[in-house]
């Protein structure tokens, strides 16, 4: 017989109380992600609007050095404070959050535009994560073989 130590299930970031109007915006977001077909996980959602908006704020105002704050740490530290497990898919999750305000028209003043946003994230990915380029066929053409 073997007995196993019962661990606390994790707490997850959506389950941290938020006030109503981020709860709402964050429902909002989700089924626009959804029905746009763009990725989007509540707790990475959860866990960026949380991080940012600490006073039950929605942020509009989005740089890419909020960006490479977020993705650089902070989002670790604020799941940590929490005590959640930190979340899957952050950065996608990310670039549909600033999708989302971009085809709302919800971007504040001093923003950056959205190319610049998407290569602050795309600079904090996963190198496997970051394109084809590493694709062993992406660096030169495939050798021609004669048939006969």
């Amino acid at each position: 017989m073997t007995t196993q130590a019962l661990l606390p299930p994790a707490r997850r970031a959506h389950s941290v109380p938020a006030g109503p109007h981020l709860r709402r915006h964050r429902r909002d977001v989700a089924r626009w992600a959804l029905a746009n077909g763009h990725l989007l996980r509540r707790d990475a959602l959860a866990a960026l609007l949380g991080t940012r908006g600490g006073d039950g704020g929605i942020p509009v105002r989005w740089t890419a050095e909020d960006v490479a704050r977020l993705l650089g740490g902070e989002v670790g530290r604020w799941c940590l404070a929490h005590g959640v497990q930190p979340p899957e898919d952050l950065a996608a999750t990310l670039t549909t959050y600033l999708r989302y305000l971009s085809a709302h028209r919800l971007f504040g003043p001093g923003s950056d535009d959205m190319g610049t946003l998407r290569r602050a994230i795309a600079q904090h990915r996963a190198p496997s994560a970051r394109g084809r380029s590493r694709h062993p066929a992406g660096s030169r053409r495939a050798p021609v073989v004669p048939l006969g």
